[in-house]
């Protein structure tokens, strides 16, 4: 942004209509006789009938209006913003048990939908840190709480079903997200628990976990994904994959409680892409990051340019008389 610290001197370019009036009506009628008859022939037809006698005030009026315009110091101003205040710590916690393979989220299966919504979900986030553990039988870290969104979606896209688990441990992978957070000194620590079973292994039960996320203050939103009843599960066969309808149960009893004893009411239950999309939407809009921020502007002063066009015009116009107009300076 280009602004004048001291615009009132702008008032100041008044001036130039009388000095104006007296170089252009006055003073260049005045008949003026030197001693040398050359010079004086010079000067008298440069002054009556050449154009050129025009220019030496055009540069003098120049300089002036360059001269008012660095007096009113103009600057450029770069606005900046300093922002205060703690984000929001959150763990990704997604089940990738073999039933996660259902189909029943089309054109995909439970996992990639769910790993498509939640590299939404982070794309939207500012000033957060995020990480992410997955589960079935056992449960591992893939990322440590970051900024680097970067990062942490290209890990999330490389996340595949584990072909050899046997079981959904949800107390596991709860209790390993709320190890990764419960240190954290952020304002809000959360953590989202996607699964589509029951747990059915792991050493550690699910209210367990929970009562463990609780006692750190940490919130647990439990989202179950997967359409009730008999869904398509594709089976590999010598032939090739294969579709057979199965019964996948969802233990919502469960992951309600779960968000009960962390202080978020219930569990939400998403059928498809669309309501998981609203329901990790109605999660965004929860846990809002509250930050200050406060605009600070950085300055370049720009009046020494003009300082110096003004020189620069002034030996031009100085040179313009003396060299190519002769005339001599009066006394």
């Amino acid at each position: 942004m280009f602004e004048f610290v001291y615009p009132d001197w702008f008032w100041a370019l008044f001036v130039l209509v009388p000095y104006l009036a007296f170089e252009i009506f006055i003073k260049n009628k005045k008949k003026v006789t030197l001693v040398h008859s050359r010079i004086s022939l010079i000067k008298q037809i440069a002054g009556s009938s050449s154009w050129l006698r025009f220019i030496p005030i055009i540069l003098r009026v120049l300089t002036i209006v360059i001269l008012i315009f660095s007096i009113a110091r103009p600057r450029m101003a770069f606005k900046k913003q300093q922002i205060t205040g703690k984000g929001i710590d959150i763990i990704l916690a997604i089940d990738v048990s073999g039933s996660m393979k259902a189909v029943d989220f089309q054109p995909t299966n439970r996992l990639e939908a769910a790993k498509k919504v939640a590299i939404d979900f982070i794309e939207n986030r500012h000033n957060d840190r995020i990480g992410l553990i997955v589960f079935s039988e056992n449960a591992f870290t893939q990322c440590p709480l970051t900024l680097d969104y970067d990062i942490l979606m290209t890990i999330m896209e490389q996340v595949k079903i584990n072909e050899e688990s046997s079981g959904t441990a949800i107390g596991m992978g709860l209790a390993t997200a709320v190890a990764r957070i419960k240190d954290s000194d952020a304002k809000s620590k959360v953590i989202i628990l996607i699964t589509d079973g029951r747990n059915n292994a792991g050493e550690i039960d699910p209210f367990t976990a929970a009562d463990l996320a609780a006692t750190f203050g940490i919130k647990v939103y439990p989202v179950g994904v997967g359409s009730k009843g008999k869904v398509d599960y594709p089976i590999q066969t010598a032939s090739g994959i294969r579709f057979h309808k199965v019964q996948i149960d969802i233990d919502m009893d469960t992951l309600n409680k779960i968000a009960e004893m962390t202080g978020t009411e219930r569990a939400r239950l998403a059928q498809n892409t669309e309501e998981l999309r609203a329901i990790i939407k109605y999660i965004d809009e929860m846990e809002k990051t509250e930050l200050k921020i406060q605009n600070y502007y950085q300055y370049k002063e720009l009046f020494w340019n003009f300082l110096i066009l003004a020189l620069v015009l002034m030996i031009i116009s100085f040179v313009f008389r003396i060299v190519i107009r002769w005339e001599i300076p009066s006394c």
